[in-house]
């Protein structure tokens, strides 16, 4: 696969996309690499080690605040900004600090003595954001820390700093983990704090690979995010079926980048995801059936160029182009509605389908898999088996499979998944387990 080399021009961060995707990352003022291996490499060092670096250090050098008095205590921390609008509404108001862990979301740093000595004193142990957010949690001296990005490198790390203190840990399942995954996550620390999942598949994943860790507290909760937009949804009335099938767009745009998908792998899941939304659109145009294509992106987005970027991954290679992908405001769960408005959904790998599930709708999982690509943290496994998942990649046989769930009612269509608990646990209050557990 030809692939386009980027530095952001902001960030000074790598970017490896498809080459089909270039244009649009040239309008996103993305920097271009040249094609030439050893310039490309010479620019990449400059750029990832030389410049990046500097930009962070005066980037936060003018982001330094002198503390004149230390931060108030508080009895929650929640880890990682991107754990807002999630985790805040489990907890009690006004009893939480909010530590930034990613240095791009950093809007102010706190110094004072203390700050200094503690990184100093672990100046080679860690590295130095490391020190300086454990130096805070010492300052605000929680109680409680949680995340819902339970793969975050430097949640694993603070734990690891602060496993022996009177601080309990929680980390809830954000999205779709393998076993594989799983495993490397809670190796980092050798975690035993709590670990809240969707279902029973994550649940034996890690009690299966961590035999030794006793001290690991492990539920299957279902997933908080869902959970929370089905009780906002419920405030605004009842929700009507408006659609027949929805697909749920799995696009993604970087290779070879941490947690992304090979070249392998993205030509592969491209092709099939290309192929589902051809099976989709003739399925609907035949049997006369309403059709949404719900986007990954949100139509808010700070990035306006990631609709286009979406459109053109499922436009390549794809002689049909009469479609469009629907976007919505994620904030206000719109997408969540949109499925809760569909009677069957349909997709490959996407959370999306763990968490439909747990809306109690139909779906269907096309499970389509190469033998020849090696299973690792990234392949997708769905768990649960039954009428939910289809192997084949014929269009016939997923044309009588969709005919044949659409025809059914949910009841009849439970009873024909097996182990539906290894996908969600679908008879469990998770709202309030979570903010019980919370004012332990």
């Amino acid at each position: 696969m030809k692939k386009a080399y980027f530095i952001n021009s902001k960030t000074k961060s790598l970017s490896i996309v498809p080459y089909f995707l270039k244009e649009i990352y040239l309008k996103k003022k993305y920097h271009l690499l040249p094609e030439n291996s050893f310039i490309r490499d010479l620019k990449i060092f400059i750029h990832i080690k030389i410049l990046r670096k500097l930009k962070i250090f005066f980037s936060l050098f003018s982001k330094l605040k002198i503390l004149k008095s230390n931060l108030k205590e508080f009895r929650y921390v929640i880890f990682d900004r991107h754990s807002l609008d999630t985790i805040d509404k489990i907890l009690p108001k006004n009893d939480y600090y909010i530590i930034t862990s990613r240095i791009e979301n950093f809007k102010e740093i706190f110094i004072n003595k203390f700050i200094i000595i503690y990184i100093l004193k672990n100046l080679f142990k860690y590295s130095l954001k490391v020190n300086y957010l454990s130096s805070l949690i010492e300052i605000i001296k929680p109680k409680k820390i949680i995340t819902i990005i339970d793969n975050s490198f430097d949640f694993h790390l603070i734990y690891k700093i602060f496993k022996d203190k009177d601080i309990t840990f929680y980390a809830i399942q954000n999205a779709y983990r393998n076993e594989i995954y799983l495993k490397q996550i809670l190796s980092i620390s050798n975690y035993s704090g709590h670990y809240f999942c969707f279902g029973d598949y994550e649940l034996n994943s890690i009690n299966k690979n961590t035999k030794d860790n006793t001290g690991l507290k492990v539920k299957s909760i279902g997933s908080l995010r869902i959970e929370l937009a089905k009780e906002s949804i419920k405030k605004t009335g009842k929700t009507h079926q408006l659609y027949d099938i929805c697909l749920i767009s799995e696009a993604t745009s970087n290779i070879l980048s941490s947690g992304a998908l090979d070249d392998h792998q993205y030509e592969y899941y491209q092709n099939n995801n290309i192929k589902l939304l051809k099976y989709c659109l003739n399925f609907c145009k035949k049997h006369n059936k309403k059709f949404l294509f719900l986007g990954r992106s949100s139509i808010n987005s700070f990035d306006e160029f990631l609709k286009d970027e979406e459109l053109l991954y499922y436009k390549y290679n794809n002689e049909n182009l009469d479609f469009k992908i629907n976007f919505f405001d994620k904030s206000k769960y719109d997408h969540i509605k949109h499925l809760m408005q569909s009677k069957l959904i349909v997709g490959t790998a996407s959370t999306l389908l763990s968490e439909s599930f747990g809306l109690k709708k139909k779906i269907l999982v096309c499970d389509w898999k190469n033998k020849n690509i090696k299973f690792d943290f990234n392949s997708s496994y769905f768990p649960g088996e039954g009428l939910l998942k289809l192997s084949s990649e014929d269009y016939k046989d997923f044309e009588k499979r969709s005919l044949q769930i659409l025809n059914m009612n949910y009841d009849e269509y439970l009873s024909k998944v097996k182990n539906p608990k290894s996908i969600y646990n679908l008879d469990f209050d998770t709202l309030k387990f979570l903010r019980n557990e919370m004012l332990k």
